[in-house]
């Protein structure tokens, strides 16, 4: 069963994946398969990874994943709508995403950023996020990039 609902899940997150590739060409002004086939068309490869955080007694001394940028094109986060811990960095700030319900949080990776300044020739940092370890829930985040 869970094999079942893990193959469906990946199947969508792929489908959505490819509806925002097209949807970032076409703003991007290029054709809407551009990125798509940045990609590999219709071989778009993709890594399901599920993350569990056990409650942690003393949260303000430990970090749950050191800052980092992601090194694909793209991340998409199903996180507890109840904790907290992502992360993205802004400047010099480091700012609290908060979860919605039914939410996906996409996070554009490296690779689309490069593409990007590739194409407009300008200067893009790479987003920083890191996870916070909180001390009331347990947190199960599943990535797919």
């Amino acid at each position: 069963m869970l094999r079942g609902v893990t193959e469906e899940y990946s199947k969508e997150i792929v489908r959505l994946g490819k509806d925002l590739l097209r949807v970032f060409s076409i703003n991007l002004g290029l054709q809407e398969d551009y990125l798509q086939g940045a990609f590999g068309v219709d071989d778009i490869g993709a890594c399901l990874r599920v993350n569990f955080y056990p409650k942690c007694p003393q949260p303000d001394l430990t970090l749950g994943l050191s800052s980092h940028s992601d090194p694909g094109g793209m991340t998409f986060l199903l996180p507890d709508e109840h904790v907290s811990g992502l992360q993205v960095r802004k400047g010099d700030e480091w700012i609290t995403v908060k979860p919605a319900q039914h939410a996906i949080i996409v996070n554009i990776g490296d690779q689309i950023q490069v593409t990007y300044i590739s194409l407009c020739s300008s200067s893009l940092e790479s987003k920083m996020t890191r996870l916070l370890v909180k001390t009331i829930f347990y947190y199960l985040m599943i990535l797919n990039s």
